[in-house]
């Protein structure tokens, strides 16, 4: 017997240099959940892989069942009941590539596929927004491609969803350490430069032109940052080094995925990716180089 309904969801990689908070781009790692009727009244969970809780977590701190559980109130489905989710990941936790992005758009979309009512896309986006805190990575993971997503002070979400140029290709640098984001938030300066925010502002429009005129010769100087990296770089041993070996190495754009650690490379040729890739798993730093893709079908639900 199949589950009542499945879904798969990609990693993401939010701020993209200079794209603060605000770009992402989804990729071809996955979440998968699977939803079944229980055997015990309330939700169980079943975690494998990297969407598994840590030791000692309780189920009700799980995002994907709080998650779940919102989809759930906000599609009027029926109180009382038995529900499983099973889960498996491949989305590496606490390395910036949207792990529990992808945990909260999988529970409000499975809670949301059995209610009541049908809730509309948008819908889904504000709420797994206000759950995570920032909608970058939730837009990328529940809409694929790459994403300009604005929270608006009413609890709307402004999105831009952009194709994914066809000769651009994602290799990711993933430490073995970890970084939670909380504590990469907490190493930025309450304000700065007011010629700093210009020139900031002015990148993240031309990184908007360099995705939807697929010129990667823009994405260095659109891919560069004075709001996040500077601070977060230096508590990240090896990245920095590895952004400057992948320009060396023939990438477009390189930066921090998300708060970091990981480091993503935008290449522009196979040839170009082999080459950060091959510099990157030879550079000594823990961890593993490997070549994505991106996802440009973003969550994908499948319901009996």
């Amino acid at each position: 017997m199949p589950p009542i309904a499945s879904v798969d969801v990609p990693a993401s990689s939010a701020n993209l240099g200079s794209g603060f908070d605000s770009f992402a781009t989804a990729l071809s790692l996955k979440l998968r959940a699977e939803l079944w009727h229980g055997d015990e009244a309330g939700i169980v969970l079943n975690a494998r892989g990297e969407g598994a809780p840590r030791d000692g977590a309780r189920p009700d701190d799980n995002l994907l069942i709080r998650a779940f559980r919102e989809g759930l109130r906000i599609s009027s489905a029926p109180g009382a009941a038995s529900w499983r989710l099973d889960v498996s990941s491949m989305i590496p936790s606490a390395r910036g590539l949207g792990s529990s992005a992808a945990a909260i758009v999988a529970g409000v979309v499975l809670g949301a596929a059995v209610g009541r009512r049908a809730v509309e896309a948008d819908e889904l986006l504000a709420l797994a927004a206000h759950l995570e805190g920032h909608p970058d990575n939730v837009a990328a993971a529940l809409y694929g491609g790459f994403t300009l997503a604005l929270g608006e002070v009413d609890g709307r979400v402004a999105l831009r969803r952009y194709r994914v140029p066809e000769a651009w290709i994602p290799v990711a640098f993933i430490p073995q350490r970890e970084s939670r984001t909380e504590e990469m938030r907490a190493a930025l300066p309450a304000t700065v430069p007011h010629d700093a925010a210009a020139r900031q502002a002015a990148r993240s429009a031309l990184l908007a032109t360099a995705i939807m005129t697929s010129d990667a010769g823009l994405l260095r100087d659109a891919m560069a940052d004075e709001l996040h990296q500077p601070y977060r770089l230096p508590r990240l041993p090896g990245s920095a080094n590895l952004i400057e070996l992948a320009y060396e190495r023939g990438a477009a754009g390189a930066c921090l995925s998300g708060a970091g650690p990981t480091v993503l490379a935008i290449c522009d040729s196979p040839t170009s990716a082999h080459a950060v890739e091959k510099a990157w798993n030879a550079a000594g730093v823990p961890g593993m180089a490997t070549r994505l893709r991106f996802d440009t079908a973003g969550a994908r639900l499948v319901s009996e």
